[in-house]
């Protein structure tokens, strides 16, 4: 995601559509009615309209280029992680890989083309109940290219029983229709194929039927064994690294998420420890009064993916940048690490 203050204030945002993306892959595996089996999505493709500005700026385009559209093909499969050595299970979840195109832009740049990929892995700790997601973000785009990895742990754990998004969807014309938030229709077509429309938030000219941002077809197959893959690196606190003269300036975008208070003394923790630290320096964090970061979660409750939703409850915020990365974090009052973000 480059070093830059333009760069870095857009990456909640390139996360924001990350997640609009798997949460369409993840429309999952469903109870089956009668003899048919259980269904898992393994194709996606359509179209993202870029109508609202921070979908823009997710991508580096400025204002001329209102009303660009993402034309998407991405492929789907479930995994399972190894090589966790604190969990109570063994996490599962959707790894994602395809191409994100924007044609016909006017400027210099007339086409831009992204590679894709997205993990997404959730530790059930009991029936019901997650206690940590882990989100790795890859995208390359030339100068736009980036990596994330996010982790966040829900203490106590997060309520997540299947069909708990219900209640948020009312039938409507053969589909399902959100009943709040941004207008959202789901209907199912021939071959168990699945066809998502709406609208993205904050649109001014998206209000519903016939008009929309989004339009995805998800192809659904009978569910597969999950694939093996290497579990995400941990995190860890660098000791003796407390705050620095300079300010660290990657991590501003996720920064103003937060609601900070005074510079305190504190060790930051890190995805990349072995980095060499260029600066470091951490806040008191404020409870945000019941305020949750949760980006485009009617979408993600439309389509059953978790919507990874975290309330900030108070701590310390920190942030180094190193050679190569930038990460934040937030411990709790108790020094224990709840969110951490770490970007290349």
């Amino acid at each position: 995601m480059g070093t830059t203050n333009g760069q870095a204030s857009s990456i909640s945002e390139w996360v924001i559509l990350g997640l609009v993306v798997s949460a369409i892959f993840s429309i999952g595996v469903e109870p089956p009615s009668n003899p048919s089996p259980d269904l898992e999505v393994t194709h996606l493709s359509g179209t993202i309209d870029l109508s609202t500005q921070s979908s823009l700026d997710a991508f580096g385009l400025g204002e001329d280029a209102r009303y660009a559209s993402a034309e998407i093909e991405v492929d789907s499969r479930g995994v399972v992680s190894e090589g966790c050595t604190d969990c109570s299970t063994s996490p599962t979840g959707v790894r994602m890989n395809g191409t994100i195109l924007i044609p016909n832009l006017v400027g210099e740049v007339s086409r831009i083309e992204i590679e894709f990929n997205f993990t997404h892995l959730s530790e059930n700790v009991m029936d019901g109940f997650i206690g940590r997601e882990w989100l790795s973000v890859d995208w390359g785009a030339g100068d736009l290219s980036g990596h994330w990895e996010i982790l966040i742990v829900h203490d106590p754990p997060r309520w997540s029983p299947d069909g708990r998004t219900r209640a948020a969807f009312i039938p409507s014309d053969g589909g399902t229709e959100s009943r709040t938030g941004p207008w959202i229709f789901i209907e199912t077509l021939l071959d168990h194929a699945l066809n998502a429309r709406g609208c993205l938030p904050d649109s001014s000219r998206c209000k519903g039927f016939p008009s929309r941002d989004i339009i995805l077809t998800a192809t659904r197959e009978p569910v597969a064994p999950p694939i093996t893959i290497p579990h995400p690196d941990g995190w860890v606190q660098l000791e003796g690294s407390p705050s620095t003269s300079g300010i660290p300036t990657k991590m501003e975008g996720i920064r103003g998420l937060m609601d900070l208070g005074e510079v305190v003394n504190s060790s930051p923790w890190c995805h990349s420890p072995d980095d060499e630290m260029v600066s470091s320096r951490s806040w008191e964090a404020f409870n945000s009064g019941g305020v949750a970061i949760a980006p485009m979660s009617t979408w993600l409750e439309a389509l059953t993916l978790p919507s990874s939703t975290f309330t900030p409850n108070g701590g310390t915020w920190s942030e180094v940048d190193t050679d190569q990365h930038g990460c934040a974090s937030l411990v709790d009052e108790n020094g224990t690490l709840r969110l951490g973000v770490s970007v290349r």
